[in-house]
């Protein structure tokens, strides 16, 4: 498996400005269900057949409203991850003092305010990503603005075939349009699903929130491969490819995807799902 880091790549490619953007102001109704009456209440990593190695739950209130994400290690016995949603605008969800997400009129996210490093969030740069959407619903491109600069650092434009995303390209608009990241995906024609993760190979801000919140219509058919070629923008060198590869669905009546196997690469912005992953959900 590639262990090359996406964030940290990307990092070393934008030359980031040193000042500091001025606060946002956090944009108390919380969002309706997406698409009920099943959404993803848990994704486990089970490759050893005896037990879950990792696990991301899901909790809700009303059984449709997420209030937050943990990722636990159990091979290690700790917890990686922790997030809880608190709804503080009909327009917004806030996650602690230096990060929040803005909605849409359809419950979408169009901004999520991060910072490039939470372990040290007090001496990191601000992050801004934009979201928009195309007109059948589906993400069509995602922005990244850094320490309060109206110049674009990192642009990522989607491109559909029939509904489903065929290709993701990231580029250093800062550097002059050069190419960071360009993946090509492909689905199993033959399988309908509902309401599964998504499938956004370049998903640095966070891979976690996309399991629960709203970034438009979902894929109605799985994956079957992915490649992602990573490279260093200045010299369209090419710095690693991952592939991976996608089967062995297991698909209740309902649609709903129960598992699945990934093997080869980890593609980082779907860290959700390698190996043998079971997905549990939250119906009513």
């Amino acid at each position: 498996m590639r262990i090359s880091n996406l964030k940290y790549i990307i990092l070393v490619i934008i030359v980031l400005s040193s000042c500091h953007k001025g606060t946002d102001t956090p944009p108390v109704q919380p969002p309706p269900p997406l698409n009920p009456p099943c959404i993803i209440s848990k994704i486990s990593q089970v490759n050893s057949g005896v037990g879950t190695e990792y696990c991301l739950t899901a909790t809700y209130e009303n059984d449709t409203i997420p209030t937050g994400l943990v990722i636990y290690d159990s091979v290690n016995k700790k917890k990686n991850f922790e997030a809880h949603f608190n709804y503080i605008t009909p327009d917004s969800i806030r996650l602690d003092q230096y990060q929040y997400f803005k909605l849409d009129a359809r419950k979408r996210v169009i901004r999520f305010v991060t910072k490039s490093d939470m372990t040290d969030p007090q001496n990191s740069d601000n992050y801004k990503f934009e979201y928009t959407y195309n007109d059948e619903g589906y993400l069509a491109t995602k922005i990244l603005y850094i320490n309060g600069s109206k110049d674009t650092s990192l642009s990522t434009t989607y491109t559909y075939e029939n509904n489903l995303m065929r290709k993701c390209v990231m580029t250093a608009v800062s550097s002059g349009n050069l190419t960071v990241l360009e993946s090509n995906l492909e689905y199993d024609n033959s399988i309908e699903i509902n309401n599964w993760i998504y499938t956004f190979p370049d998903a640095i801000e966070g891979y976690m929130y996309f399991t629960v919140l709203n970034f438009g219509n979902r894929p109605s058919h799985p994956l079957t491969q992915v490649v992602t070629k990573i490279f260093d923008p200045p010299s369209m060198t090419l710095l690693d490819t991952w592939t991976t590869n996608y089967r062995n669905y297991q698909v209740d009546q309902n649609g709903f995807v129960l598992s699945g196997e990934a093997d080869g690469d980890l593609q980082q912005g779907i860290a959700t799902f390698y190996g043998k992953t079971v997905f549990d959900y939250n119906c009513w």
